[in-house]
């Protein structure tokens, strides 16, 4: 088991993404070597903060939350968060940790799923378990089944996730802005969707800021395993995440023409601009709109973000960040 560990551990692809560039590496070697020689286990209380983090890197780059809130963080934090990310890889791929499908998928709402996190009992991050999760993240890689359906583009997402470097409208542009321009000419081409480019990076911006940063809710697992007891633990927590550029719901997956939740993780990044346009397509009067109004924005706030968009002021967002993305595209 070291031997294979030690194998991959040496492979550049895998160093990426266990290790932020600007890290030294020699910390979390530290950890790892600790764990190769000897240690059973690395759990909530035995490893340390380097180790940690390059865990986590791991399991964003795989899909699974680190943070008991359904955030994917990279802090450092063997919180319940990251403990309930390794429970859900083991038992998805059968590596028996005496942690049952209905403990990972314990009764919750929205508002009582991180106090009520702690049923989960501590998970252990044993060689097998990392192992294996090393083996899926180079298969997902050969397969090109990586965020953004892009093994440079995941990295970027999450070298920028590690560090919370998010993009400014600018930054936006420079990286967003040609493909936006051209899969709204594509949306109208082929499927008679009519959508202005500033629409789609005011969505982006105000979402995810142009860093994809998934987000699981436990409480959607929860009432998706009750519903469909039959269904894959995997679908339904890709399914119970908000996913993208644009933050859409796992569960909308169909709407938004994806073949599942997880094709929104995969997705490339022309295609994942293309679910946010296809996802405001009943709006399609206002969104093709130069000149949006007050009312507008209100309209689309709503839609995008639900009735409480008022609270944060959604709206004012959007109207803000869309008259500048008009400014930078000329």
């Amino acid at each position: 088991m070291s031997n294979g560990l030690e194998g991959m551990i040496v492979n550049p692809r895998v160093r990426a993404i266990l290790l932020h560039p600007d890290d030294d590496e020699r910390r979390w070697g530290n950890d790892l070597q600790r764990f190769l020689s000897g240690d059973a286990a690395l759990t909530r209380k035995s490893a340390g903060e380097p180790g940690i983090m390059a865990v986590q890197r791991l399991m964003i780059f795989l899909g699974y939350s680190t943070s008991s809130t359904g955030a994917f963080a990279v802090d450092g934090d063997f919180g319940r968060g990251t403990n309930r990310g390794v429970a859900q890889f083991q038992f998805e791929h059968g590596l028996a940790n005496g942690i049952g499908r209905d403990v990972l998928c314990y009764p919750c709402q929205w508002n009582t799923a991180s106090r009520l996190i702690g049923v989960i009992p501590d998970a252990r991050l044993t060689p097998e378990t990392l192992q294996a999760m090393l083996q899926d993240a180079l298969q997902r890689c050969d397969r090109g089944e990586v965020m953004a359906g892009s093994f440079d583009d995941a990295i970027f997402h999450l070298n920028a996730l590690h560090r919370r470097r998010f993009l400014d409208c600018r930054g936006i542009v420079e990286r967003y802005g040609a493909l936006a321009q051209a899969t709204c000419t594509r949306l109208r081409n082929e499927e008679g969707v009519a959508i202005r480019p500033e629409w789609l990076l005011a969505i982006v911006r105000q979402e995810t800021a142009g860093v994809i940063r998934p987000r699981f809710e436990q409480h959607y697992l929860s009432r998706l395993n009750a519903q469909n007891p039959a269904e894959g633990l995997e679908s339904l927590r890709m399914r119970s995440m908000s996913l993208g550029l644009g933050q859409i719901m796992g569960e909308n997956f169909r709407r938004v023409g994806a073949a599942s939740a997880k094709d929104l993780f995969t997705a490339p990044t022309a295609e994942q601009l293309a679910f946010v346009g296809r996802f405001l397509k009943p709006k399609a009067a206002i969104v093709a709109r130069t000149e949006p109004s007050e009312a507008d924005f209100r309209e689309i706030a709503r839609f995008y973000n639900g009735p409480g968009y008022e609270a944060h002021r959604y709206h004012e967002s959007l109207a803000r960040w869309f008259r500048e993305f008009r400014l930078l595209l000329g």
